[in-house]
């Protein structure tokens, strides 16, 4: 942490520094003590089922070099080092990477939307760090907690941050804006999402909108203007577009998936070669292109980067065993992403049958009945051979299905994944492709292994 002494930090956190010295330069900070490096901040977290109060001292044996604990703690215990007593250490840890960001003039690209913010982090990392150097949020890091971190992160070497910024409550987008605050702006996609605390799609679109209404007349807004849902009116500054299908100053030409599902496009006479599957995988890798054009990273090398962009575990990939492929997208799932993996699978030349292995979908809360349903219908109507759906929602996924008019011979609904392996080796043949998805909470890349890829 450049320049922020202890004593500067109590300031900034409105906190008091009990023990220490006063100049001693933090080197971070870290909410777990088991990750603690040696001269980080240690945020004492009181979370849902621990609390971070219990770990203060481990935090002081791994190398912290002061603690950041609520008053009443302190009021009752003794910290084997300096501490920085708080009212409450979540709000500390906002204030503090608030006032920490303004130290940097550098261009900050903040990513939210539905879906694919972390790809779409990444692939714009990649893409910028052809030019420059990038801090980019790490893995899926986007909440509350996360951005302050990353942001906490910041030093003199790097020349532009992307901080992916994720939310599930209105205003939410506001608070993480006001500390990442962001000179550019991207929305990848609006979705039901998160329905259980933010109650429709049109509750989504506001949430994610106030990052449009926090970007100022010089900032840049880059939406993908092939969703008509993103609300575009509310962009102040500058305005970019990205899409496939309706008109927009970056619009892919010629998209086609080839037989691994993967996309390929040109882009103002730029050809595009992805290895990563999935027609949302093109909006995520325009949307990244975008950005770097913005910042003047040549649509060349742009490509070339995302050529060579590869997904993080779990997200999207597509192997092959003894002629049956599956497309693995077990990482998460909502009604967009769901659509948007059938979508791809149908559009991937597949010789045989095309089965879709679906799982849950949480956080939808009243509408999850209906949204299951409305999931079984979309895999008949996107050509789904054989459908096996998986989770408490089971029973309406295959309910849709077969309104739609899939046989019920092809319809297998499962409480838990357990028998679902022993189901595809009986029915696998020499030329399908498998899709698979559910919420993080399913787990069903263990069904990709129990198969055996």
């Amino acid at each position: 942490m450049v320049g922020v002494t202890l004593q500067r930090a109590a300031e900034w956190m409105n906190g008091e520094l009990v023990g220490g010295e006063t100049s001693a330069v933090p080197t971070g900070a870290s909410l777990d003590n088991r990750e603690i490096e040696r001269g980080q901040l240690f945020f004492a977290m009181e979370g849902e089922h621990v609390d971070g109060h219990r770990f203060v001292d481990a935090a002081f044996d791994a190398g912290a070099c002061a603690a950041i604990v609520r008053k009443e703690w302190i009021a009752e215990n003794k910290a084997g080092g300096p501490v920085i007593a708080v009212d409450q250490t979540d709000q500390a840890l906002g204030d503090l990477a608030r006032i920490y960001r303004k130290q940097f003039d550098i261009p900050v690209v903040g990513i939210t939307g539905s879906n694919g913010k972390t790809t779409t982090k990444d692939m714009t990392a990649a893409v910028l760090s052809t030019r420059y150097k990038v801090l980019a949020t790490p893995g899926n890091q986007n909440t509350r907690l996360g951005v302050p971190l990353t942001v906490l992160n910041l030093n003199d070497e790097y020349e532009v941050a992307v901080i992916e910024m994720g939310i599930s409550e209105h205003r939410g987008l506001t608070y993480l804006c006001e500390i990442a605050d962001p000179n550019i702006g991207v929305i990848t996609n609006i979705g039901p999402t998160h329905l259980e605390f933010l109650g429709s799609v049109e509750g989504v679109a506001a949430a994610k909108g106030e990052l449009l209404e926090y970007l100022d007349e010089s900032s840049m807004a880059i939406l993908n203007f092939d969703d008509l849902l993103l609300p575009k009116e509310r962009a102040k500054g500058r305005l970019l577009g990205f899409g496939i299908e309706k008109s927009s100053q970056f619009r892919g030409e010629g998209f086609v998936l080839d037989r691994e599902g993967c996309g390929h496009f040109s882009l103002q006479g730029q050809q595009f070669d992805l290895h990563i599957p999935g027609r949302h995988n093109v909006y995520n890798a325009l949307a990244a292109t975008v950005v770097g054009d913005a910042l003047d990273v040549p649509l060349s090398d742009a490509a070339q980067a995302l050529q060579a962009f590869q997904l993080t575990k779990w997200r999207s990939y597509v192997v092959e065993k003894e002629g049956v492929r599956v497309y693995n997208d077990a990482y998460n799932a909502n009604p967009a992403s769901m659509k948007a993996a059938l979508q791809s699978l149908k559009e991937i030349d597949v010789k045989g049958c095309r089965i879709a292995v679906l799982g849950d979908m949480l956080e939808l809360g009243e509408g999850s009945k209906e949204a299951h349903f409305e999931l079984g219908r979309n895999a008949q109507l996107f050509g789904i051979n054989r459908l096996v759906a998986v989770g408490e929602f089971s029973e309406d996924i295959a309910a849709g299905a077969l309104e739609q008019g899939l046989s019920p011979k092809c319809i297998h609904a499962f409480p838990d994944r357990k028998s679902i392996a022993a189901l595809l080796k009986e029915v696998l043949r020499e030329g399908d492709m498998v899709l698979v998805k559910g919420s993080r909470g399913i787990a069903l890349e263990n069904v990709v292994k129990e198969l055996g890829f």
